[in-house]
């Protein structure tokens, strides 16, 4: 179940237990777990400390999440589910850097398929010319071969 999670998902929440170090290594270990089950996608990850209204019984630090966060290339943030502080942020954080990821997918899915889309010379020369010189219009064409030059002051 835990393979087929790794291959299905859009975007990851590791959560660990900032009174539990033993939760935090498996957390790390999960990480490792799903870069090597996905290493060609970029994949929107959190790592979450849970518990941090628990501030006495803390066995894993602030500055021990951050870095490990840092290492594995992902946001981190702490919260407590027990007093609802931060949970609202962390799921508005997956939720923005999914979208994020989604568009920055699309755009480069459109640039590719314009590219992809090549234009015969002849195809560009009337375009291009069409853009100059405009057939039925005299004043047009006037104003589209003036456009950049009609104040200089501009430039």
């Amino acid at each position: 179940l835990q393979d087929q999670c790794m291959k299905v998902g859009d975007a990851y929440v590791i959560v660990y237990s900032i009174t539990d170090r033993a939760s935090f290594e498996r957390a790390s270990e999960l990480r490792i777990q799903l870069r090597r089950a996905r290493q060609m996608e970029d994949l929107p990850i959190i790592l979450v400390g849970n518990k941090s209204d628990l501030v006495r019984r803390r066995d894993v630090s602030v500055s021990e999440g951050r870095a490990c966060a840092v290492v594995f290339d992902c946001k981190f943030i702490e919260t407590s589910a027990a007093v609802q502080h931060n949970v609202r942020e962390l799921f508005e954080g997956i939720v923005r850097q999914v979208r994020l990821r989604r568009d920055s997918r699309e755009k480069n899915e459109k640039r590719l398929a314009y590219q992809k889309r090549k234009e015969t010379i002849p195809k560009k020369a009337r375009r291009f010319w069409g853009k100059i010189v405009a057939r039925k219009n005299k004043n047009m064409a006037f104003k589209l071969k003036s456009k950049s030059c009609h104040d200089l002051s501009v430039l």
